[in-house]
């Protein structure tokens, strides 16, 4: 989508990092990319569950830190009712939760004693005076039911506010339940759990009671079966959906996709493990956003088109993008959008990170869709014709120039115009390595070029974009940009 050119300084604002001593400490982020997450984590995952809060609420919701079953439905609930979750240890509450924990009026202990033991209730007891209950079961599903039976009560002997779609996950692993937990918080409906195979008989039970309106399946039939579809058909008279993708992070996509028309926050996580998404997924309910995954250095292009579709609507000024996990879990690459590659490429330094020279152009870190194919590491070329150029050979000309030192190959990128750009402009961009014209190629709307020239040995590079054609002045904000899509060098 295109943004409006305001947008670098409020998005970098507010891009803050929470990270090192108990309680927190912020620094503003260094990369200007108004599209960057920002990033919320601790020194561990005790510390990271208290950050996610956002802020105290009423309700806090306790869930063991060192297993993921008891945490998994309690996002959803937490996020509906508007609570937190905080992971604990079985024996005691670390401090950066209970410096948190003190605000809330109601306390809710997911898990039996096995999970979260009793020296936790006693100290909640002895230095709270919150109204404490558990949420517990002989096993996971039990759990999850309890919990749905506990927030979700509804008038004895009567199908009075059925719910409107419970939202359903195999038990035996986390990504399907963590991101369909933020689904259901934002349908106000429980996340139940399931075996491959069998509906558990404390989850038929808890449908029995809900008559909920509709049922979604998280996951394929490798998680959750077609056996276990057809016989959640017997408790709703609405449809029973499946939503799934080819791996988890597809399955986050099409949850989102599913649930949300648009969203004005977004929060990733960690794909590859549980323990920040237990805490995120309450704060992506609460907040009535997705929860999506990603690898540790990179994000889908997929997932990265999906975030803009869900703020594609949104004014920026209301836009908010928030991780949470440490950097060895998301890293500052996966936080700056950054798409991943074919197995077996070489890794990239992007211009963005590196050290900027000097230029006309209006530099920017952005990023744009081109010819369908979404680059969120781009640099933007504002070539006005109305500009002077710095080169008397090509009128009309913006450069920028970034140090190489001679430590790369090559450099690479996709040029080309915005897709949503309909101003008519075309540019010849030229790839200068100490001055020796190294490339050439002219771009128009709908049809990019591939600059990819060998740097070796290069001190200096430089980009220029000449405008050959478009609308004198602009009509519309950007109408004159041309892209250097995921412009970086190896």
């Amino acid at each position: 989508m295109m943004r409006k050119p305001h947008a670098v300084a409020r998005r970098a604002a507010a891009a803050v990092v929470l990270a090192g001593l108990v309680g927190g400490a912020a620094a503003g982020a260094a990369d200007a990319s108004p599209i960057r997450f920002a990033a919320t984590y601790g020194v561990d995952r005790y510390q990271t569950s208290a950050f996610a809060d956002g802020n105290p609420t009423a309700t806090a919701f306790l869930v063991s830190g060192d297993n993921y079953p008891d945490g998994l439905a309690a996002g959803a609930v937490a996020g509906a009712v508007g609570g937190n979750v905080y992971l604990v240890q079985k024996n005691s509450i670390p401090q950066s939760v209970r410096d948190r924990i003190v605000y809330a009026q109601r306390i809710v202990l997911v898990g039996s004693e096995a999970s979260v033991g009793s020296d936790v209730m006693s100290w909640l007891q002895q230095n709270t005076k919150a109204q404490l209950s558990r949420a517990q079961g002989l096993d996971r599903f039990d759990t999850a039911a309890d919990l749905s039976k506990q927030f979700f009560p509804l008038a004895a002997g009567t199908a009075a506010d059925p719910v409107s779609n419970v939202v359903i996950a195999t038990g035996w692993d986390y990504p399907d339940a963590l991101t369909g937990s933020a689904a259901a918080a934002h349908e106000t409906s429980p996340l139940l759990l399931v075996q491959r195979d069998t509906v558990p008989a404390s989850v038929v039970a808890e449908l029995q009671r809900l008559k909920p309106k509709a049922i979604t399946v998280v996951g394929g039939s490798e998680r959750v079966s077609d056996t276990v579809l057809a016989q959640l058909k017997t408790y709703t008279a609405g449809s029973v959906d499946r939503v799934a993708g080819s791996d988890r992070y597809q399955t986050a996509d099409r949850v989102s996709a599913r649930f949300f028309p648009a969203a004005a926050n977004v929060t990733l996580v960690s794909g590859q493990t549980y323990a920040d998404a237990l805490s995120a997924g309450a704060s992506a309910g609460r907040s009535g956003g997705p929860l999506l995954l990603t690898a540790e250095d990179c994000l889908t292009e997929a997932t990265n088109v999906e975030i803009e579709r869900l703020q594609a609507t949104v004014d920026e000024t209301d836009a908010s993008l928030s991780s949470f996990g440490y950097t060895d879990r998301i890293s500052e690459s996966a936080n700056k959008r950054t798409n991943c590659q074919p197995t077996g490429t070489a890794p990239k330094t992007y211009l963005d990170d590196l050290t900027y020279v000097e230029g006309s152009a209006r530099y920017r870190i952005d990023h744009a869709t081109i010819a369908g194919h979404f680059y969120p590491r781009s640099t933007a070329f504002d070539t006005d014709p109305r500009h002077q150029a710095p080169d008397t050979q090509y009128p009309n000309a913006d450069y920028g120039s970034w140090t190489l030192g001679g430590k790369y190959s090559r450099f690479s990128t996709v040029a080309g115009i915005a897709d949503e750009n309909t101003s008519g402009i075309s540019s010849i961009v030229r790839v200068y390595g100490d001055e020796q014209l190294l490339g050439e190629v002219s771009v128009s709307r709908g049809k990019p070029a591939t600059l990819d020239v060998d740097v070796r040995g290069v001190s200096r590079i430089k980009v220029t974009t000449t405008t050959t054609g478009g609308k004198t002045p602009p009509t519309t904000a950007r109408a004159n940009y041309v892209y250097l899509g995921d412009a970086a060098v190896n």
